[in-house]
């Protein structure tokens, strides 16, 4: 490994504060990173207008022009410089926010030796790419989320095109799973893939005892003795939650001490478009006539305390690239129960003995939840199986070393 600390930009425009998964999991990468001899800074955007909020108003960058480069409070030590971007939807977001990146590597001291893009990569950043190229910086790309491709023929020939040539520009582009890869590939995206597993730390999720799952229960105003049923995403279309809503109006009246704990920002109250979206949602924890035993608790920080308190895990994404909260739900000692999914990797074990996968309808998931909280074996069974397969595969110890040998590589082919 190189004996020079290596210089690293990670880069998006909704990197912070985090907003998803991936956002999340990078930056849980970051103090162990720098034990490994990684430089970090982070280069983020500012909202669209629609998630501006009055305290965002009231800070520097409110008030500076698009492009501008905003230093701000650090984030565990790790500078952050955020690109005041428009605050409508649209091409020109995609394009301030590189052209200030190209600016920044450019003046940053120390420059970058790498700088990694983390979803979204538009291929409208194809040019500034190439001028990061030009300057010697590598330039890599965490690929999250398969792409989906419109239907209409011409429309998908040009979005087609345009990623190929987005990704010669690349010199690498790590997936989180084989499934992932392989869907890139099938597109046509050739470059250098790495697939690196997300990785868990095992030290933050773990399985809790009975007497201190009950002292979070009661810590988190859920009683000490109910069972707890948890997803965890935000509440939008993709991830199901309609679907495990319906299978909630059943599941209410099997179990009357079940109560249901969804976990994630509240995207379908903020958003228009998902008007029609949310009234559903509210009809469906109507329907169940269990209002009382359903808990939205909107983004938190001490995720890992809800997974400790919880009982059983359920997740029924569309399409996902390997979706973290389900291993930090196995690492806590939780059944899960899976839907497939567009990008479902082989990461997560052997289906019926690390977890349980289900058809993708309301039956089939209530179904299968019942079994579960029926079945004490089969339940004890998969708890174990699960917390011991991420133990043997998915250390996040053993992933940053798999991150930093690549950055330090990466870096000496840059430098060299």
């Amino acid at each position: 490994m190189s004996s020079r600390n290596v210089e690293l930009c990670l880069a998006s425009p909704v990197l912070y504060p985090p907003r998803g998964g991936a956002e999340i999991r990078f930056q849980s990468y970051l103090p162990g990173l720098a034990e490994r001899g990684i430089n970090l800074r982070l280069l983020t955007g500012t909202p669209k207008a629609k998630k501006i909020t009055a305290e965002d108003k009231a800070q520097p960058w409110y008030r500076s022009s698009p492009g501008s480069i905003i230093p701000t409070e650090p984030f565990s030590g790790v500078p952050i410089h955020r690109v005041r971007l428009p605050d409508k939807s649209g091409w020109r977001r995609v394009a301030f926010f590189n052209q200030a990146m190209l600016r920044y590597c450019r003046q940053a001291e120390p420059r970058p030796d790498l700088i990694q893009l983390i979803d979204p990569l538009s291929p409208i950043a194809t040019p500034w790419l190439f001028k990061l190229k030009a300057l010697g910086i590598g330039r890599l790309f965490a690929y999250t989320l398969p792409y989906e491709l419109p239907d209409n023929y011409l429309k998908k020939t040009l979005r087609h095109n345009a990623l190929r040539l987005l990704y010669r520009q690349l010199d690498c582009v790590i997936t989180s799973s084989a499934e992932t890869r392989a869907h890139a590939l099938k597109l046509g995206l050739h470059t250098r893939f790495e697939v690196i597993p997300n990785g868990v730390n095992l030290q933050r999720f773990y399985p809790a005892c009975d007497e201190e799952k009950r002292a979070l229960k009661t810590s988190l105003g859920l009683g000490g003795m109910e069972m707890i049923m948890t997803t965890v995403g935000s509440i939008i279309p993709r991830k199901g939650i309609d679907l495990l809503l319906e299978s909630w109006i059943h599941l209410a009246k099997q179990f009357p001490q079940l109560h249901f704990l969804l976990i994630g920002p509240r995207i379908d109250e903020n958003d228009p478009k998902l008007s029609a979206f949310n009234q559903r949602l509210v009809d469906l924890v109507n329907a169940s006539g269990a209002q009382n035993r359903v808990h939205f608790t909107g983004k938190v920080k001490n995720v890992e305390s809800y997974l400790r308190a919880s009982d059983l895990f359920v997740f029924a994404s569309e399409r996902e690239g390997m979706a973290n909260v389900i291993l930090e739900a196995m690492a806590s000692g939780l059944p899960v129960v899976l839907t497939p999914h567009i990008g479902l990797p082989p990461d997560f074990g052997q289906p019926d003995h690390h977890y349980l996968m289900v058809e993708r309808s309301a039956d089939s998931i209530s179904s299968m939840i019942g079994k579960l909280l029926n079945d004490k074996s089969l339940y004890s069974a998969l708890a174990r199986n699960g917390r011991k397969w991420l133990q043997e595969t998915m250390d996040l110890e053993k992933v940053l070393d798999r991150y930093a040998a690549i950055y330090h590589e990466l870096s000496r082919r840059s430098s060299a």
